[in-house]
């Protein structure tokens, strides 16, 4: 079903506009007296309007008949895979970022089917640098952004995915360990990948987060092995101000999911 064009046209459009604007604004939810009376909208179409971005994911109704804002256009959905926003955000911090470090610069994202997908690639002006083919699939545990993505999964999530990646021979590390590494990059900010999947390269990766404090995709600093490991303490803070920027860009404020660091903390202490 086409719901914009079932149940938006002329004036109706403006003021769904009018509506995500001012409850992008909002920290707590909204009623919806509350918001016929601040936008003085009339209650019959304002109510339709409500209802609309409700079917199409854009606010949600809490059990209090308030709602509450939970992505902006351009922003992923479980099924919606777009990412025009966070590119559009990553893109003038990760080009700094590149040009601070002189090594190359990927932004990567979980897809559906959890593969990782480098969805920005920028390279830095020297003779020798790292590249890498963005088109081929890199599963999480492989690779430092994705240990990094897997960090927003749950404890059962996660164990879950290590056992179908180990059914499936992709992961030969014990459960375990996989969910410390993991466990310990949430806790860190960062994880390091000093004998990466592509012989001679070495990278390092940081969560961005989404306005919600949930990780939506990881920023990453790649190169040759030897040089990065040289430069390791130079690149960490470059990434983590490209990552912090582009969180912070997108809405984050600084406070990560409830319980997301005491479960984290939990998890690298119990090993």
């Amino acid at each position: 079903m086409n719901y914009w064009e079932d149940n938006v046209s002329g004036r109706g459009a403006e003021r769904v506009l009018q509506i995500i604007e001012w409850m992008a604004e909002k920290p707590a939810p909204v009623s919806f007296s509350e918001t016929v009376r601040t936008l003085d909208l009339p209650k019959s179409s304002t109510l339709d309007l409500l209802r609309l971005l409700v079917a199409t994911g854009y606010i949600e109704r809490l059990s209090d008949g308030s709602y509450r804002l939970v992505r902006l256009p351009g922003e992923p959905t479980p099924e919606q895979r777009r990412w025009g926003t966070l590119l559009r955000h990553a893109d003038d911090p990760l080009r700094r970022a590149v040009e601070a470090s002189r090594e190359s610069g990927f932004i990567a994202v979980l897809e559906a089917d959890l593969g990782i997908k480098y969805i920005a690639k920028i390279l830095p002006d020297r003779e020798i640098l790292y590249d890498r083919d963005i088109t081929i699939a890199r599963r999480p545990h492989q690779v430092s952004s994705g240990v990094i993505l897997l960090g927003r999964f749950t404890e059962a999530e996660l164990r879950a995915y290590a056992e179908a990646e180990r059914a499936a021979g992709r992961l030969t590390e014990p459960t375990g360990d996989l969910m410390a590494r993991v466990a310990r990059a949430r806790v860190e900010g960062v994880h390091v990948n000093l004998t990466g999947i592509v012989e001679g390269a070495s990278g390092m990766a940081s969560p961005i987060f989404g306005r919600d404090g949930r990780i939506v995709a990881a920023a990453n600093i790649s190169g040759p092995a030897g040089r990065v490991e040289s430069q390791l303490g130079k690149i960490q803070p470059v990434l983590l101000a490209c990552a912090a920027e582009i969180s912070k860009s997108l809405g984050w404020d600084g406070l990560p999911a409830a319980g997301a660091t005491e479960e984290a903390e939990k998890a690298v202490h119990s090993r």
